[in-house]
């Protein structure tokens, strides 16, 4: 790194120039300087020193400045370089962090690939973002450890850590490896066992996500709805009652009612902070009845939301889903959302682009459709509905991380500006 170089020659810059503020001293000051040695003095008391005096000054304030400030300039290259993706000023990396620490205050509720696509798009505009997501899968790595060790599921939480990161790229390679060898470690994701191991540790689920939210380099702040471990059970609509998160798409339908055991677990202390003080609550994307819901069930959640002051937005799904939405109506999502949650949303942002038929044809083999949008349903409830381009260009038909964060960053400045 050659940090002590940088260090002797800032030191040195320095020295010069204090040396040329001496000269200057001396050249300003002329007859009233006091005595100095002889060879100084045959020099000063030349007549050419009057003439040059000043310009030997400045030659020597410009030297030391130019030394200190290279000096100073790559110590802070050597140093940044070790923890930033790319070499970058350390002001521009400041100001960065500053024009994002001025960011509207928004929360995000839910789960699965939803929620951290939107993470993904809104990180980049405030580092006041704070997920609060659900903890109530129990299928694959996530289900397996909640059960060996009665903590929360993290797979969800991992993938919110992924998507905050600062340097998404190489943590989110980390925290998704997914083992594929070992009796005990197969199928695990490294990120799953990361919380794990920090539950472990810290003995408390939420203390494990805050330590997690300092070690990581965090565009915002992930925490779970609750720090107790908790199931889903679901009433579908032809009566049936499914225990469990993974079961819950079984035999298809769509779903009528979800609860959760137990039905009163504590929220964070820092979840209803966040929401106490957010501009915007967005509800969505996601699984309506399995990731967008289960966090509003967690009753101070619930409650903070209904006292809170801030906009509340829902995120329509673009696609129903087998099992859970089949059939419903994007008036029913937000119908479901109220029946929950005991409050319907200010706004809805619904998507009003075309799905190819390669998509449609792919989604009808899922049992799965586009979601209808009536708009006088919404027009009637006193409910605004945001239409907005949100397909992205991917083989399925999933939002658009750019496109929402444009269109909720859009309400967050509107509410600010009010």
């Amino acid at each position: 790194m050659g940090v002590k170089r940088h260090i002797v020659l800032a030191v040195a810059g320095g020295v010069v120039f204090a040396l040329g503020m001496a000269v200057l001293a001396v050249w300003l000051l002329g007859d009233e300087r006091g005595a100095a040695s002889e060879p100084i003095e045959a020099v000063l008391a030349s007549g050419s020193w009057p003439r040059v005096g000043g310009w030997v000054a400045l030659a020597t304030l410009v030297t030391g400045v130019w030394l200190a400030a290279g000096a100073v300039g790559r110590l802070n290259r050597s140093l940044l370089s070790h923890w930033l993706p790319e070499p970058r000023e350390a002001a521009a990396h400041l100001y960065d962090r500053l024009q994002r620490a001025k960011g509207p205050r928004i929360v995000a509720l839910g789960g699965g690939t939803g929620l951290s696509r939107l993470l993904r798009g809104v990180r980049g505009a405030t580092s006041n973002l704070t997920a609060i997501v659900a903890v109530s899968d129990d299928g694959g790595s996530s289900g397996r450890l909640r059960e060996a060790f009665d903590m929360p599921a993290p797979g969800d939480l991992v993938d919110c850590l992924a998507a905050l990161s600062n340097d998404e790229v190489a943590l989110g390679r980390l925290l998704d490896y997914r083992f594929e060898r070992g009796a005990e470690l197969q199928g695990h994701t490294f990120g799953n066992l990361f919380l794990t191991t920090l539950t472990e540790i810290e003995g408390d689920f939420g203390d494990a996500l805050r330590t997690a939210n300092r070690m990581l380099d965090l565009g915002g702040a992930v925490y779970p709805a609750t720090a107790r471990p908790i199931a889903l059970h679901v009433r579908k609509r032809d009566g049936r009652e499914i225990e469990g998160e993974r079961h819950a798409h079984d035999g298809g339908g769509a779903i009528a009612e979800v609860r959760i055991v137990p039905t009163a677990p504590d929220a964070l202390p820092e979840v209803l902070d966040a929401i106490e003080a957010a501009t915007l609550v967005v509800l969505g994307p996601g699984s309506l009845y399995t990731s967008t819901l289960p966090p509003v069930l967690v009753p101070d959640v619930g409650e903070a939301l209904r006292r809170s002051s801030a906009r509340l937005v829902y995120v329509c799904n673009i696609m129903t889903e087998d099992g859970e939405t089949t059939g419903m109506s994007a008036w029913e999502h937000v119908q479901a959302l109220h029946d929950h949650l005991g409050r319907y949303p200010e706004v809805v942002i619904v998507n009003d682009e075309p799905i190819d038929e390669e998509r449609l044809a792919a989604y009808a083999e899922e049992f799965a459709d586009v979601v209808v949008v009536e708009p006088d349903r919404f027009r009637e409830a006193g409910i605004r509905l945001l239409p907005v381009a949100l397909v992205d260009g991917g083989r399925h038909a999933q939002h658009d991380s750019v496109r929402l964060a444009a269109a909720l960053l859009g309400l967050a400045n509107e509410r600010n500006a009010v």
